[in-house]
């Protein structure tokens, strides 16, 4: 009898497990039918970056000063649609580029996301465009590669506006190899099985709701936006190559070197959510101390996602900080 309990007390839950991956892997494969070419915004096209396709989304006057915005964790360009407008309004033209594997983009054959090599591309991608003398605005863990492309080619960028910015800068320094977990999803049979369950469009209002403060403002247009591009081809094993790049301790790459940011002479806006439990405020007023001049402006009541939690505190922050640049 306890042999047959104990059999049945760890069958059940593995049987469980395996019942769950299954099924996130079957749906998956069953949900990500969609061509990136066809299935693309009509708004946007694609841009030779590095090694990939970086697929873009452009408005305003081609001739103007450039400002362009990159997302997040799990974001894309059409996250930006109404800061775009807002930057367009301010005499720039705006560009958004999805990051791979995130939004439209081509997933990377390497399976490298690093940040260095996401810098790489993204200044790829800038070239492309032929673009110079940039505003670059970054959300997340967006902020890494950028930062990793400004440190590289600083004479390209004219101001940076980051918005809660994944960093990392407040851990101490390693020497930036994997730590067990993370050699772990370096393998694609534990990281598809997680990517496809974490990928799938029923998760994405919970995990929004978990990053903010403001529940409700994971509103149904919002997680409509962030699931457009869950139906495409590949979509949840790229992000299961990308997945272990979240867990990356602070190394010796550029953007890991709090001497640099002390070196940066930009203008620098930094916008943070004072509620932020991702990466909280005290980590702005870190960033805040190691850039020159860098101005911080906290959000009330936001989480990590002020830009949809107060919307009309983060439009005026972010129309401050971009005519700011725009004047110099």
């Amino acid at each position: 009898m306890i042999r047959r309990l104990l059999f049945w007390g760890l069958f059940t839950p593995c049987a469980a497990l395996v019942l769950v991956v299954a099924a996130g892997l079957v749906t998956a494969l069953l949900r990500e039918r969609a061509v990136r070419e066809t299935s693309r915004p009509a708004s946007g096209d694609f841009v030779a970056a590095y090694d990939t396709r970086i697929f873009v989304q452009r408005t305003g006057d081609p001739n103007a000063p450039a400002v362009v915005f990159v997302a997040g964790t799990g974001g894309w360009s059409g996250l930006w649609t109404d800061s775009m407008a807002h930057a367009v309004d301010l005499g720039y033209q705006a560009i958004a580029v999805d990051l791979p594997p995130f939004g439209y983009s081509y997933p990377v054959p390497s399976g490298n996301y690093s940040k260095r090599e996401q810098g790489r591309r993204l200044l790829a991608a800038l070239d492309a465009m032929g673009l110079n003398q940039i505003t670059i605005v970054a959300h997340s863990i967006g902020a890494a590669p950028v930062m990793e492309a400004v440190f590289s080619a600083p004479a390209r960028f004219h101001a940076l506006v980051l918005i809660d910015p994944a960093l990392g800068l407040d851990g101490p320094q390693t020497d930036g190899a994997d730590t067990t977990l993370q050699a772990a999803l370096r393998h694609s049979w534990i990281a598809h099985p997680v990517c496809a369950i974490l990928t799938n469009p029923l998760l994405t209002a919970p995990l929004l709701r978990r990053v903010i403060s403001e529940k409700d403002r994971a509103t149904p247009d919002w997680v409509r936006i962030y699931q457009r591009p869950l139906d495409l081809r590949g979509a949840s094993a790229a992000v299961a190559q990308w997945l272990p790049e979240v867990l990356a301790a602070r190394g010796h790459e550029r953007s890991d070197e709090l001497e640099a940011y002390n070196h940066l002479r930009i203008p620098v806006t930094l916008i943070w959510g004072s509620t932020d439990t991702i990466t909280p405020l005290s980590q702005g007023l870190h960033l805040q101390r190691l850039i020159p001049d860098a101005k911080l402006v906290t959000i009330p009541r936001a989480g990590h996602g002020p830009q949809f939690e107060e919307p009309q505190l983060f439009d005026a922050a972010l129309r401050g900080a971009l005519g700011a640049a725009v004047s110099r």
